[in-house]
Order: C-alpha cells, then structure tokens, then sequence
C-alpha cells in the first residue's frame, strides 16, 4: 500500500503524539510518586500526610496511568477517545502541578508541568486529527484477523 505525503506526514504526527503521552505520563508517575517521600521528609523533619495531599497524589497517579493508557489509544488509531482523555488528564495534572488544587502551590515542579504539557500536546494532536482516515497498524489488522479466525 502506497501512502501519499499528506498520509505519511498524519501518519507522523500520531506517532510522535504516543511518544509524547508515552513520555508525558512515566515522567507524570514519576513525580506523583517521589511526591510523597519528599514531602514527609523535605525539611528534615518527619511530617504527616494531609487528606488534601493524599487525594491530590492519588488523582496525580491515576491521570498519569491514564496518559499512558492513551498511548494504547493511539497505538490502535483510536484517536477521539485518547483525544479527549489526553486533553482531560493533561488538564487535571496541569491543575495540579501549578498547585492551583489544595495548599500545595509552593510544592509545584517544573518536570510535572512540562509532562502535564506533553500530554496536552498530545491529545491535541490527537483531538485534531481524529477524522483522519488512516491505515490500520500492521499489529491490530493481525488481532483483528486472528478473532475472526477464532470464532
């Protein structure tokens, strides 16, 4: 099969688009989870964990799982759901990394911010090209084939 320029250059974009969700939530997980050991530790005296902080690691934790998940969206060319949930879960970790949720906004990191940017970027690219019509991977055509042949 032949792809034309503007196919191949879609085609680009998306792949670029799952690395970007790919690197944007590891490094998203990463900082949610260091989070907390620097916090209770940071000026050399052991301090509790507020509820506020325990929900705002949680719901860092579980959009940076769902940034990564959008890469197996992509991967597959579902493009309107890893769209709309990469803008979505982007958006809450930016919310949170500026700490503009809860008491936290002298804790804010500059990694966390440019991850929750790159999933942004990400679902943008996603959200933007979601109509495409694009070729099929080679490994989903092959699942696709093997059902068919089970049943």
């Amino acid at each position: 099969m032949r792809m034309n320029g503007s196919n191949s250059l879609k085609t680009a974009f998306i792949d670029i688009a799952a690395a970007l969700f790919v690197i944007g939530g590891v490094v998203s997980l990463v900082v949610s989870m260091v989070a907390a050991p620097i916090y209770s530790l940071y000026p050399f005296q052991l301090q509790f964990f507020s509820f506020l902080f325990a929900v705002v690691l949680i719901v860092g934790v579980i959009c940076a799982i769902g940034a990564i998940h959008c890469f197996t969206l992509t991967s597959k060319r579902m493009l309107h759901e890893a769209g709309m949930r990469g803008l979505i879960f982007g958006a809450i970790l930016l919310a949170l990394s500026l700490g503009l949720v809860g008491a936290n906004a002298g804790q804010s990191t500059g990694l966390g911010t440019a991850s929750a940017i790159l999933i942004l970027i990400a679902g943008a690219i996603c959200f933007v090209l979601r109509d495409s019509v694009l070729p099929r991977p080679p490994m989903v055509v092959r699942e696709q084939v093997a059902k068919r042949q089970a049943q």
